[in-house]
């Protein structure tokens, strides 16, 4: 008797056990045995709620082309719900490898845990917020009072409605769930069309907290600047609103701030300035009459672009003010023999190339339009390295085409999870 009773416990604890060993290798995929979306290796859905959900996600795949799987475990271990989730997903390939529009449901009942983990197209129109509303309005509620099936098909069947987009698309076959499909039904709701901005509304409000941000330091710039009594440390404080980067970035407002900038920069460099010498009034000299009085590398660097001269002259003999404004992007770099910034690369060009049993050879070479300084080296061009796309190509090839297998999809951890 006591053997029975011992072979029974054993036989009991053995079931218990397996249910804490599924693994992502382990968890039976319902494409490989031909059984549809849903994994229910622990028998947690009945067969007419599997039934149903194989139906109505099917009707889904073949209208928009989404894949949708659904797991239910009793347990994962000590695993995390979120991280399983994404390795699954990834694993399993669930989504067409092009769109990556798939989307994974895990329910693991140990842990009192859903998940949903989305691919990268898929959180596009099923945010993470998204995600966790459905699981806390129709899931969580009928999860709380053991209806585990019924939670799955109410937040399935919103997910459907989510991507179906009206009900006369994604209409159910019948199945041997009692009234289920009476109120699989879809309502032309307000709160599910979504427009461009709730889709992308995290989106936008970060690009309006930039543009606040950078209109700040635009207004503390403008305010330290009119505070700042030499006009050329003005225009070198507020030069960087000269760019046209800020009003391709944002139209609105900097293009009219770019234009202001441009305008009171440009009154600023023009001013009369004031001799620290003598106190006298300056004036400006034209582009010719300036040479006289720059370097030859200075007007070499004119030349180039790479700065701009102003020359400022009051008549006294000596009393001469030479102020430099740098071309914000240039070729040119300062050239290291007579340090104008007049040297540049003339060619970076592949001598020999490299294998993949060895390494190739590169030459560049360098030289400066003012003093001639001339440089030609040479260097290592790493080997070839072979990719893993044959292996790959043969791992994902098992789960892409043909109804029997997944799409090839993968998920970068988009989602959301709720406890219960």
């Amino acid at each position: 008797m006591r053997k029975i009773i011992t072979l029974i416990v054993g036989i009991l604890f053995l079931n218990l056990y397996s249910f804490s060993q599924w693994t992502v290798q382990t968890v039976p995929d319902p494409k490989q045995s031909g059984k549809g979306f849903v994994s229910n290796p622990d028998n947690i859905l009945t067969s007419s709620e599997l039934a149903f959900l194989d139906s109505i996600i099917q009707e889904v795949q073949d209208s928009s082309k989404a894949e949708i799987a659904i797991v239910m475990l009793q347990s994962i271990g000590a695993e995390v719900p979120k991280t399983f989730a994404t390795e699954l997903f990834n694993h399993w390939g669930i989504g067409n490898a092009e769109t990556d529009n798939g989307l994974l449901i895990l329910f693991v009942k140990d842990q009192r845990r859903i998940e949903f983990e989305t691919g990268y197209r898929t959180e596009q129109i099923l945010s993470d917020a998204k995600c966790y509303d459905i699981q806390q309005e129709y899931m969580i509620p009928r999860f709380k009072e053991a209806d585990y099936g019924q939670g799955i098909i109410d937040g399935t069947k919103e997910v459907v409605r989510i991507f179906m987009g009206r009900a006369e698309e994604i209409i159910p076959s019948d199945t041997e769930s009692t009234d289920t499909s009476n109120d699989y039904n879809y309502k032309d709701e307000s709160d599910c069309d979504y427009s461009f901005y709730e889709r992308n509304r995290g989106i936008l409000i970060l690009y309006f907290i930039i543009i606040a941000a950078v209109l700040v330091l635009f207004f503390i710039l403008l305010l330290i600047s009119i505070l700042e009594k030499d006009y050329f440390n003005r225009y070198q404080r507020l030069r960087l609103f000269r760019l046209y980067i800020w009003f391709i970035l944002f139209p609105v407002p900097f293009i009219v701030v770019y234009i202001i900038v441009r305008i009171i920069t440009e009154r600023w460099r023009n001013t009369p300035r004031i001799s620290e010498k003598t106190g006298l009034i300056m004036h400006k000299l034209t582009e010719n009459e300036e040479d006289k009085y720059l370097k030859k590398g200075q007007i070499s660097e004119e030349k180039v672009r790479s700065i701009d001269y102003d020359v400022w002259v009051s008549g006294e003999e000596d009393d001469i003010l030479i102020q430099a404004y740098k071309r914000w992007f240039s070729k040119y770099n300062a050239c290291p023999k007579c340090k104008f910034k007049t040297y540049y690369k003339v060619y970076d060009k592949v001598i020999r190339q490299p294998t993949y049993s060895s390494t190739g050879t590169g030459e560049k070479s360098y030289k400066c339009t003012n003093c001639g300084h001339a440089k030609v080296y040479t260097y290592t061009i790493a080997k070839k390295t072979k990719t893993s796309s044959s292996s790959s190509g043969s791992s994902s090839s098992s789960w892409s085409g043909g109804s029997s297998s997944w799409g090839g999809g993968s998920s970068g951890g988009g989602g959301a999870g709720s406890s219960w």
